[in-house]
């Protein structure tokens, strides 16, 4: 599921492409974005929460990198879920917020996602 999900991110935002990290980046010549799966139940359609961190120097880009994810994550509840790869899922966000990162000059703009999911062959 995560990386079906990580694939759909990239997929969807092509400026995105190679620029998804989990838990941590070290490159930041160009917009990064870090990301985390948190399992919160389980069952037949489990749900999880993906926290996703936008890093980068310029406030603009990263709140536009925002907008574009939140139109391709944040799903409305009467849509059918998302099949991509062997994960079908729908998402909403659940949090974020943004920081400015004194120590590395950087803008750290995190969405939380709540992500509803289940394999499509189990």
């Amino acid at each position: 599921m995560e990386i079906d999900i990580k694939n759909y991110i990239e997929d969807s935002i092509v400026k995105l492409k190679d620029r998804l990290f989990p838990i941590f980046t070290t490159d930041i010549k160009k917009p990064s974005v870090v990301y985390n799966f948190t399992p919160i139940s389980g069952g037949h359609i489990k749900e999880s929460q993906l926290e996703l961190k936008v890093i980068w120097s310029d406030y603009d880009q990263v709140k536009e990198i925002e907008t574009e994810i939140n139109k391709i994550m944040d799903t409305e509840e009467d849509k059918s879920f998302i099949a991509y790869g062997n994960t079908y899922f729908k998402s909403s966000v659940g949090g974020g917020g943004l920081l400015f990162r004194d120590d590395l000059q950087m803008y750290e703009n995190t969405l939380i996602f709540i992500i509803k999911w289940r394999c499509k062959n189990g």
